[in-house]
């Protein structure tokens, strides 16, 4: 499995956004944590793990699904779980920045 995480702010809240692609699954996958202060860390505030039904096997579900969360995250990020998919990697982790920076933290 690869995570990709970004620390952002959707509205005025920050929020960590993981994106990934699941080997053994061949999908997709999204979460949405809230870091605020007044946080859950327990539980993300989304999850695709909730929507069983969508098609995590297309990235197009994971944009769509950002756009609904209004939570923007650099392309770079998106082409970066793309490849891991193609490649089929996994155990890799990867922290991206807004300015496109990324930090690879396992692989």
């Amino acid at each position: 499995m690869s995570r990709h995480h970004l620390r952002t702010a959707r509205g005025a809240s920050p929020v960590l956004v993981v994106v990934g692609y699941d080997r053994p699954l061949n999908e997709f996958f999204l979460q949405l944590w809230d870091v605020g202060p007044e946080a859950e860390a327990d539980e993300p505030a989304y999850s695709s793990l909730d929507e069983p039904a969508a098609d995590w096997r297309d990235i197009a579900t994971v944009v769509r699904r950002l756009e609904d969360l209004d939570v923007a995250v650099p392309r770079s990020m998106i082409d970066a779980v793309v490849a891991d998919s193609v490649r089929r990697a996994g155990n890799r982790i990867v922290e991206h920045t807004l300015d496109g920076r990324v930090t690879e933290l396992s692989a």
